[in-house]
């Protein structure tokens, strides 16, 4: 079914952060905000696909969660009652919005973690921190995200591990991420693989940590490396064994075609994320070049301080030069 709106602006995490509508009378409407369904009845909420064909794929865990969800326990049943009893699709705002979002993280991590949906966790924890930001980034004048802090406040007391600002939900998303890229049968192909661990440097990004991002993108790198080597040697058995036919080569090619693409975008991630460290890095490097010097250590012994002590290897570089080459004795 095609979508009622074009997406104008999309961010660096995939969240769409300008809609155009293409019917204007429905410019009102917040899409965000209708992403899931719920049942008024037992405040079972879903995205749509889940909601109205559940357990339809075959990896799902739908009948688990069901056996569980009829049987919840009066702290369960509280929490559920209190996301869910105030749905009023005719009147949505944000602290329905987000009650809703809560309520399905919340329904999706009642089975126990062996048999959980990782990816699916994930997203809502992506969408959730995507409502957060929206609210969060403009002024609040009706006091709705303060009121709603104060209501978290109290949820928390029920459900501990409540994501309550957004970079409680992009690190959430990122760690139950991490989980579906190691299980989830999505992620068997390797293009999928690799799209989903450059999104997660791209959320730890706008969670704050740098490092983890940067671990995410050389596993990319690690990754695209291995596989264009087992590429080109499946690609050599298949043409010395006669099999590789002009549509199979077609197809690896687009395959290999696909991964060097985000390689290149992973690679130039960790370009900018480089950049970032050295700013973060810089007064710390210089505060602690100054103080060796002042102890008589000289410059190539300050270099292999700094290299113990992490740096990164350009702003060493911009400090102290490049290392002065080795000579070596009766050669030239």
């Amino acid at each position: 079914m095609p979508k009622s709106y074009l997406e104008k602006t999309v961010e660096s995490d995939r969240h769409v952060s300008a809609y155009k509508w293409m019917d204007e009378e429905f410019n009102k409407y917040h899409p965000p905000f209708y992403h899931f369904w719920h049942c008024h009845a037992c405040k079972y909420t879903a995205s749509q696909r889940d909601f109205l064909k559940p357990g339809e794929d075959v990896n799902s865990n739908f009948n688990a969660l069901k056996k569980i969800y009829l049987q919840l326990k009066p702290t369960q049943k509280q929490i559920t009652q209190l996301l869910g009893s105030e749905v009023n699709y005719d009147q949505m705002n944000f602290k329905i919005a987000l009650n809703l979002h809560l309520l399905a993280i919340y329904i999706q991590e009642l089975v126990t973690v062996d048999i959980r949906d990782t990816n699916k966790i994930a997203s809502y924890c992506l969408r959730t921190g995507w409502l957060i930001r929206e609210q969060t980034g403009k002024e609040d004048p009706d006091g709705l995200w303060a009121e709603y802090k104060n209501f978290l406040a109290k949820l928390v007391k029920l459900w501990p591990e409540v994501p309550s600002s957004e970079t409680e939900c992009m690190l959430k998303a990122a760690k139950y991420f991490e989980e579906a890229y190691q299980s989830h049968p999505r992620y068997s192909d390797i293009v999928q693989a690799t799209d989903l661990m450059i999104l997660i440097a791209e959320i730890y990004l706008r969670a704050g940590d740098v490092n983890l991002a940067m671990k995410s993108l050389t596993n990319v790198m690690q990754a695209g490396q291995k596989f264009r080597a087992a590429q080109s040697e499946l690609m050599r058995k298949e043409k010395e064994a006669g099999k590789l036919t002009m549509t199979r080569k077609a197809q690896i090619d687009a395959q290999g075609s696909r991964i060097n693409v985000l390689m290149e975008k992973a690679g130039d991630m960790r370009q900018e994320i480089i950049k970032i460290r050295i700013t973060q890095q810089e007064p710390k490097a210089k505060a602690v070049v100054a103080k060796l010097e002042q102890s008589g250590m000289d410059p190539e012994a300050i270099r292999e301080k700094l290299k113990e002590l992490n740096f990164e290897p350009a702003l060493i570089i911009k400090l102290l030069g490049e290392p002065k080459k080795k000579k070596f004795l009766g050669l030239f």
